[in-house]
């Protein structure tokens, strides 16, 4: 399960759960801190954690055509006790199979 603020940016709050009690520490913790923003947390978002890559799509739209303008790759690794730690976007090759 991943914890993450919903008052906040990038990573700052966001951690991968391994259980309900570290679960239930990290969602409480999130509440009593500063957000990177300068705001306090008053939401806090869960979701499933799905391994693999993770991609941004750039599309634009115009009269009902879309067209895709180019496929990123996130690159996160594990840094400073965080499961993933965004260091960047890679772009995905048009002609990759990926």
């Amino acid at each position: 399960l991943v914890l993450k603020p919903t008052d906040s940016a990038g990573t700052d709050g966001v951690k991968l759960c391994h259980n309900y009690e570290e679960a239930k520490d990290h969602f409480d913790a999130l509440f009593e801190v500063e957000a990177v923003n300068g705001g306090y947390n008053t939401e806090v978002l869960c979701q499933e954690f799905l391994r693999g890559k993770e991609y941004v799509v750039d599309t634009v739209s115009r009269d009902g055509e879309h067209k895709t303008m180019a496929v990123w790759v996130y690159d996160k690794r594990p840094a400073n006790g965080a499961a993933f730690v965004y260091f960047g976007m890679l772009p995905v090759d048009s002609g990759s199979t990926e």
